[in-house]
C-alpha cells in the first residue's frame, strides 16, 4: 500500500536526512516531532507528537478508498518551541472548511507571539485570506527562507471535493540549501506523492515512488491521485 512505502521511507529520512546539515550545521535528524493528518473514505485520522518519529511507535489507521495523506516530520529553528502542540499539521476552520497545513521554511508574521509558531501564522492568514492563491504574495513576501506547503481542504458543504495542494518556494541560491528546499513529485501504484529530496535517496528512497520530477516551483499546484 502507498500510504504505509511513503510512511516507512518518512522515518528513514527523518532519522537521517544529509541534506538538513545546509541549513542546521551538524544536524541530520528531524527530531522535534512529527504528526500525520489522513482522510478517506472511512474516517479523518489526525495525529501529533513531540516525540520524533522514528522513536515513536504508531501504528496507522486503516483507511479506504480514496486517501489523502500529510506527513511531516519536525526540526525545531527555536527549541523552546517544541512538544505536540508545536507539531504539523496545524488544522483551522472557517465557515466553509477545515484545513489542515504542514510547513516547512521560516516566515516573519506579521506579529510574532512567543508561544506560537511562523507556521500557525500562515495557516492563519489562509484560512481568514480568502483563498489560498489571494494571500501567497504577501506570505511569499514575509518568507525568510522557505514557503514549502502542503495544504489539504475538506469542504463542509456535502459534496465538496476534498482538495490536497502543495506550494514549493524558497530564496535560498546556495546548492545545499536548494537540495534541501527543494520538492519532488512522483508516481506510485495507487496515485501521486509529493516528498522531499531525502525521500528520493537511496536508504530513504519511497518504495514503489517513479517518474521522479522535481515540483512545480512558485505554484500553487494541486495533488491528484
Amino acid at each position: 500500500m502507498d500510504l504505509h512505502a511513503l510512511y516507512s521511507g518518512f522515518k528513514s529520512a527523518c532519522a537521517n536526512d544529509p541534506t538538513l546539515q545546509a541549513v542546521a550545521p551538524g544536524c541530520s535528524r528531524h527530531c522535534h516531532g512529527w504528526g500525520y493528518v489522513i482522510y478517506s473514505d472511512n474516517g479523518l485520522f489526525h495525529y501529533r507528537s513531540a516525540r520524533p518519529v522514528y522513536d515513536d511507535n504508531v501504528v496507522l489507521p486503516k483507511p479506504e478508498g480514496e486517501i489523502r495523506a500529510i506527513f511531516h516530520g519536525r526540526y525545531a529553528s527555536n527549541e523552546k518551541l517544541t512538544g505536540h502542540i508545536f507539531s504539523h499539521p496545524f488544522v483551522a476552520a472557517t465557515n466553509d472548511e477545515v484545513i489542515f497545513l504542514a510547513h516547512n521554511g521560516g516566515v516573519s508574521p506579521e506579529n510574532e507571539l512567543e508561544r506560537s509558531v511562523d507556521s500557525e501564522w500562515v495557516l492563519e492568514t489562509i484560512a481568514r485570506g480568502g483563498g489560498t492563491d489571494k494571500v501567497l504574495p504577501k506570505l511569499k513576501d514575509r518568507t525568510k527562507s522557505a514557503l514549502n506547503l502542503l495544504i489539504l481542504k475538506i469542504g463542509r458543504a456535502v459534496g465538496t471535493p476534498v482538495s490536497l495542494h502543495y506550494f514549493n518556494f524558497f530564496k535560498p541560491k546556495e546548492p545545499g540549501k536548494i537540495d534541501y528546499y527543494r520538492m519532488y513529485t512522483g508516481s506510485m501504484p495507487e496515485g501521486r506523492a509529493l516528498v522531499s529530496s531525502t525521500l528520493t535517496m537511496n536508504e530513504s528512497k519511497v518504495r514503489g515512488l517513479n517518474d521522479i520530477a522535481p515540483a512545480e516551483f512558485d505554484t500553487l499546484a494541486p495533488l491528484a491521485p
